[in-house]
């Protein structure tokens, strides 16, 4: 009777024994697997290649926008309600051209009695020349009286200005692409009125990097091209450089275009300049831009050697189209990683593909 009581607790442990014996030998299995699956992936397939000896032609190739090189903005310098606007956006105007006119009855008016002003003041002072001849006055008192003739002249042609800059004409020729006014509204002095913008002359503005910045210079020729005008080629002339980088490290440029054609401000263009640089510079050794880790600013490569890829900061010079000139960091002989660095890390072992 106690033995059959006895023999469940057996059976119950021999299970547990094994079941704990089949869960240790699956660990142990499933490290084993593990540790190869990490022995596996410790050899990154990569693709290389070598730097080359190339000719390199150095030209700059920058996006930009298309702008106005003469833009003007044309301000109000009366205040009051616009009674006329002569002109609608879109028009062509010369210089000198009315554009709006701006109430003026209040500055005539004031004009008037100024002028009253000036001429009493001016009668007064012919007085008192005369009295000081005759020794009725003295010369301090004539030279009051002076005074106030030249504050009167002063104040008829301050209102006689106020009274020609209610009529707004354009500074410049050009067409007129915005009005900021409508007839009874009230414009401040100061207020831009419209902006005025002379298509017969563009600029491009373009962004470049140090490295480019240094080969630009006034005077050298571009190549302009637009996708707007496909196969069409404009051509134009750096006219400015920038002295001083951005953040970013980036350059500002200008490109005069003297006969822009179908050309329009506002448009995006591409600009190819062809580099003044020596003759003897354009052999020069390169690699694929691909192979460069990061940006061109701290540039550095992974370089293969014994099957173990390193990484190697680099300085470079001029790049052209795809290519990177290398001044120092690397010779011609060596494999560099041009593919599959995003895996790589210092040491990693590395197996070759191509």
């Amino acid at each position: 009777m106690k033995s059959k009581k006895i023999f469940p607790w057996v059976v119950s442990i021999l299970l547990t024994l094994l079941i704990v014996t089949v869960l240790i030998g699956n660990k142990q299995e499933i490290d084993r697997q593990s540790r190869l699956s990490l022995e596996t992936n410790t050899v990154v397939p990569v693709n290389v290649t070598q730097p080359q000896w190339a000719e390199m032609n150095p030209s700059i190739t920058a996006t930009g926008k298309i702008v106005a090189d003469n833009s003007i903005m044309l301000i109000s310098k009366a205040q009051g309600v616009v009674l006329t606007k002569y002109r609608k956006a879109g028009e062509r105007v010369t210089k000198g051209t009315p554009v709006a006119k701006v109430e003026d009855h209040l500055i005539r008016e004031n004009l008037r009695v100024a002028e009253a002003n000036y001429v009493k003041a001016k009668k007064d002072v012919e007085r008192y020349e005369s009295l000081q001849k005759a020794g009725a006055v003295t010369k301090t008192e004539t030279e009051v009286m002076q005074l106030s003739l030249k504050n009167a002249e002063q104040q008829v042609f301050a209102l006689k200005d106020q009274l020609q800059n209610t009529l707004l004409t354009s500074p410049v020729s050009g067409s007129l692409e915005n009005i900021m006014i409508e007839e009874g509204g009230l414009v401040a002095q100061g207020t831009a009125v419209a902006e005025i913008i002379d298509p017969s002359r563009l600029k491009m503005e373009i962004s470049v990097t140090e490295q480019e910045i240094v080969q630009l210079k006034q005077g050298q020729a571009a190549k302009i091209t637009s996708d707007v005008f496909a196969g069409k080629v404009f051509e134009g002339t750096v006219c400015m450089t920038g002295v001083q980088g951005d953040e970013a490290m980036n350059y500002k440029a200008e490109i005069i275009i003297p006969a822009p054609q179908d050309l329009k401000p506002g448009m995006f263009a591409v600009a190819h300049i062809q580099s003044d640089l020596p003759a003897e510079r354009i052999q020069r050794l390169s690699i694929d831009r691909r192979c460069i880790l990061g940006g061109l600013k701290e540039p550095a490569v992974y370089v293969v050697s014994n099957d173990r890829a390193y990484r190697r900061a680099i300085v470079i010079g001029n790049v052209v189209n795809n290519q990177v000139e290398i001044i120092d960091g690397l010779s011609e002989n060596e494999t560099v990683v041009i593919e599959g660095q995003i895996n790589l890390t210092e040491g990693t072992i590395v197996e070759i593909k191509n």
